[in-house]
């Protein structure tokens, strides 16, 4: 097993897998003097380090107790989970769990552990199990997709949202900020299956989608932006910074844009950098995940951005209008010239033939067979 009971700390120790060989040392000694005991049966633990089995303690005397089985077989299924994660995931796990632990010192109706460590959980297990009061989470940080893994990992956030849901959890995904692409129109996020699979709603969303139920009706945001057509529901996507950057996260809200592939987002604002400690704040046992003051700024600007959108587009609307009767009055003009034409030829034509000596020459020839018919017959 890979946790412990501090005795003197007292709380939950998960012993490292990169420890040198002298700590490896230290920590069989100070678990032989009774640092260490099993969570579940109080039972005295020893450390023991393996080439197969890296760091991890055991039982002093005989098998382990049944529960420590049980953790043992979901640490094994977690494993299996992230195998093909970076050595990334780790670090930001560790300092995640950490502003956690710092957090539920301040609130002590908050209560976090690794996910394996949650007896809760079986068929999937998250990074981080949250509880906040009646309020539970169930995070999981994503840092390896690729265009050979991407379907295999949509489908398992699908899975797991479930799964997560079922137990009364609310699934929320992180992914590392190296998977962001934006698109070319500099307003849209071109996602990874996975990524559009990992988007959720959080408090800022609900706040956004109010916000642009107030602004204005939902065609003028197709007329005027050209978005889709079909409704406000916003959601959001949350990355981690990448190696070689103080880790942080930053959201961004979006709108789907339906029928499009590979899927488009369009971002209402340009994200911002939360460190954990910023991001996970509460607010009526709700994680923010967000900066409800810097959301209100950015909504007052989208707000300005789209009034002077809106004008552009109601005096360009004029001008296509103006256009328009233009173009409407000249082919007016040029039916009723082109009337006037034919009528003048249709006048010229009826003169021309009145006159026409053929005519008249017609005329006295059936005359004169009118005349001789009539004499034949009496």
């Amino acid at each position: 097993m890979r946790e412990a009971w501090h005795k003197n700390d007292e709380k939950i120790y998960l012993i490292p897998q990169n420890l040198s060989e002298r700590d490896v040392e230290n920590h069989k000694q100070i678990a032989k003097k009774g640092t260490f005991t099993c969570p579940y049966c109080e039972a005295k633990l020893i450390v023991k380090s393996g080439d197969v089995l890296g760091n991890y303690f055991s039982h002093l005397h005989g098998e382990g107790c049944e529960i420590s089985k049980q953790s043992e077989a979901r640490y094994k299924k977690y494993e299996k989970q992230k195998k093909n994660d970076t050595p990334r995931h780790p670090q930001i796990l560790s300092i995640m769990n950490d502003e956690l632990e710092v957090l539920s010192r301040v609130y002590p109706y908050l209560t976090s552990s690794y996910g394996y460590l949650d007896t809760e959980f079986s068929m999937y297990i998250p990074d981080i199990s949250l509880k906040i009061n009646d309020k539970k989470y169930a995070f999981t940080i994503i840092t390896n997709i690729s265009s050979s893994t991407d379907t295999t990992i949509a489908k398992n956030i699908n899975k797991q949202k479930q799964y997560y849901e079922s137990l009364g959890y609310e699934p929320l995904f992180f992914i590392e900020r190296s998977h962001l692409g934006v698109d070319i129109d500099g307003q849209s996020l071109v996602l990874w299956a996975a990524e559009h699979e990992a988007l959720t709603t959080q408090k800022a969303d609900i706040s956004w989608k109010q916000f642009l139920t107030n602004l204005a009706p939902m065609n003028e945001y197709h007329q005027i932006l050209n978005l889709p057509n079909k409704d406000l529901n916003v959601k959001s996507i949350m990355y981690i910074t990448p190696a070689g950057e103080e880790i942080a996260i930053e959201a961004f809200h979006v709108l789907e844009q339906p029928f499009t592939t590979p899927v488009k987002a369009y971002f209402l604002s340009k994200p911002y950098k939360m460190t954990f400690s910023k991001a996970f704040k509460l607010a009526e046992d709700t994680l923010l995940l967000a900066d409800m003051q810097i959301e209100s700024e950015n909504q007052s600007i989208y707000a300005e951005k789209f009034k002077k959108a809106k004008s552009t587009f109601i005096e360009q609307q004029k001008e296509l209008e103006r256009i328009r009767e233009e173009q409407e009055t000249l082919a007016k003009l040029k039916e009723k010239e082109r009337q006037k034409q034919a009528e003048e030829k249709r006048k010229d034509y009826q003169e021309s033939l009145n006159n026409s000596s053929y005519k008249k020459a017609d005329k006295v020839a059936k005359l004169e067979l009118l005349k001789r018919t009539y004499n034949a017959n009496n």
